[in-house]
């Protein structure tokens, strides 16, 4: 079973329902059995998870910790749990450069220093300047001949 479908499955034998008029909230006990029922799904090998995966997060603690993200990501994203909304991201762009070590030596730096400061100010100009560059589109190349011929008039 895929994992949309695991958590979907879980929400509905909780709730006593498979179908839902607007966004599904759960207790919090109600998650806590969700996640334990995903949990085990994906223990037990029922539930799809890759082998990366298992090998990431290969103790049930770390595979508890790992669908309870999920299952918050399922329902704000599944249109069956959330009211049949189309997701929007709240902070686009908020992640880019999350993975950069100048842009987390930067934020680092700048808690060290007070807020009014100058140095302050310098600092938060060039976290700006590192995440706009990091969000910028990247160089790819396109091989021409791999597309078909009604797409590569698309190729600048």
């Amino acid at each position: 079973m895929k994992q949309n479908d695991a958590v979907f499955a879980a929400v509905c034998s909780v709730l006593s329902s498979d179908s839902f008029d607007g966004a599904v909230v759960l207790s919090k006990e109600q998650r806590e059995m969700v996640v334990a029922m995903v949990t085990e799904g994906i223990i037990s090998g029922s539930v799809v998870f890759s082998l990366d995966a298992s090998q990431k997060y290969d103790t049930p603690e770390k595979k508890k910790g790992y669908v309870t993200g999920m299952v918050g990501n399922h329902l704000r994203k599944d249109k069956r749990l959330n009211g049949g909304e189309k997701y929007e991201i709240k902070k686009p762009g908020s992640r880019a450069g999350s993975g950069d070590a100048t842009l987390k030596a930067l934020k680092a730096l700048q808690t060290t220093v007070d807020a009014d400061s100058e140095s302050w100010h310098q600092i938060e100009a060039a976290i700006y300047e590192r995440t706009t560059e990091l969000s910028k589109k990247k160089e790819v190349t396109i091989n021409v001949e791999a597309l078909p011929e009604e797409f590569r008039h698309l190729v600048k």
